[in-house]
């Protein structure tokens, strides 16, 4: 066991279609432009949260990932039924290029090929597949929006030793492989939620190296490989306008942000036998490392509060691009340099058709801004227990507590 004592200090209308719409005269605005230089149709804004210049500073859950997508030079949005679902659902897109003038369009979706929107020599189109979704969440069926193919992929895995899996899963101390707690996922239900490309906008990439989003073995441990989980699966609500200031078609696409999506995963040791230590922690996958604590605990929120100030605030590095076509539920890094960005989306195949939109963001847990005036200080759902030195015990800490206290957040200034 890799254990390294840590000293602190206390911190401070077509044979398809049911609805056709074409924006004519449009404006031609420049392409947005890749990194390496090459022309992208589509630029993807982070519109919230606004994190300025000093990282902002935010709690894990309950804030909102807004995305802005235009396409300034797209020429048409389409929609069409989706005849083997049932309900019949629904898929739209808004097509980027059309060289030759005449809406083909009969290679979407897949299972509709063959039927033009108009009366054309071939598909020649260029698009980007979505859907219009009021509200997606986990543990509610979703049968009639969405491209029902993807759907089908967000469904939870169940586990298997050695394989890469859309749903992380640790063993007990007693040997017994769960799926890890947070973030909720809604298990074998069809409800377009979960790790992997969004049913509703099924380019969408969302890379975070983090928490549950990062893919490791029932032990904790990376034996699969640098590889991340694509978080697009979590959005829960799709827009779109047809005609922008900027001259084409836009879409919103927003996130409710609940606990344990982006939140590193610690794992504790309250009852340890390491000498000149008070507890143990491993945090993403990382070494065992041995803490004393700063002062004598009155009690369990005094403990909590001394875990999550071995690691909190953190850093959240989020990176969010378009591919053409379906996007992966795996990223891996393809280039060996420990970031995930759309370099490796390349180096895995991917056409990336749009620029990589990046949020980094200060992050700190709610029991560390929060002055609870009744009710009982919990940790987050990502901070889990488990025997860390082979003694048999963890002494984890029950949390009787609920989401219903009063809280008080002040904002620092």
């Amino acid at each position: 066991m890799d254990m390294d004592i840590q000293h602190r200090q206390a911190r401070p209308a077509a044979v398809a279609a049911v609805a056709f719409a074409v924006a004519a005269a449009l404006a031609a605005p420049p392409l947005f432009a890749h990194d390496d230089g090459r022309r992208a149709p589509v630029k993807i804004s982070l519109e919230a949260p606004d994190s300025g210049q000093f990282r902002g500073l935010t709690t894990t859950a309950g804030w909102a990932l807004v995305l802005r997508i235009d396409a300034p030079q797209a020429v048409a949005i389409v929609e069409t039924p989706e005849e083997p679902t049932q309900p019949v659902g629904r898929r739209e897109a808004i097509v980027l290029t059309d060289p030759d003038g005449c809406l083909d369009m009969r290679h979407f979706p897949i299972t509709r090929a063959g039927q033009p929107f108009e009366d054309c020599a071939g598909p020649d189109e260029t698009f980007l597949e979505f859907t219009t979704e009021r509200i997606d969440s986990f543990d509610f069926g979703d049968g009639q929006t969405g491209n029902f193919q993807v759907r089908e992929q967000l469904v939870d895995d169940a586990f298997v030793p050695g394989t890469l899996l859309d749903k992380p899963y640790l063993a007990t101390n007693a040997g017994v492989v769960q799926p890890v707690p947070r973030p909720q996922t809604g298990g074998a239900l069809l409800d377009g939620y979960g790790f992997g490309p969004d049913d509703d906008l099924v380019g969408l990439v969302v890379m975070a190296d983090l928490g549950a989003a990062r893919a490791f073995d029932e032990r904790f441990d990376r034996t699969l490989g640098p590889a991340i989980r694509n978080m697009a699966g979590f959005f829960n609500s799709v827009a779109q306008e047809l005609r922008t200031r900027h001259g084409g078609p836009a879409l919103t696409d927003y996130m409710h942000v609940q606990g344990g999506m982006f939140e590193p995963i610690a794992v504790f040791d309250l009852d340890t036998d390491a000498p000149d230590t008070d507890f143990l922690r491993r945090i993403d996958s990382g070494p065992v490392k041995g803490f004393r604590f700063l002062g004598a605990p009155q009690n369990d929120d005094d403990t909590l509060r001394e875990l999550l100030s071995t690691y909190g605030p953190y850093l959240l590095d989020l990176r969010v691009a378009l591919v053409d076509g379906v996007a992966p539920t795996f990223i891996r890094d393809m280039n060996g340099d420990g970031r995930y960005t759309v370099a490796d989306l390349r180096r895995m195949g991917h056409e990336v058709i749009s620029n990589e939109a990046r949020l980094q963001l200060t992050v700190d847990f709610d029991a560390l801004v929060t002055d609870t005036i009744t009710g009982r200080t919990c940790p987050p759902p990502s901070l889990l227990y488990r025997d860390l030195d082979g003694n048999g015990r963890d002494g984890a800490i029950s949390c009787s507590g609920s989401g219903g206290a009063t809280r008080v957040r002040p904002v620092p200034r």
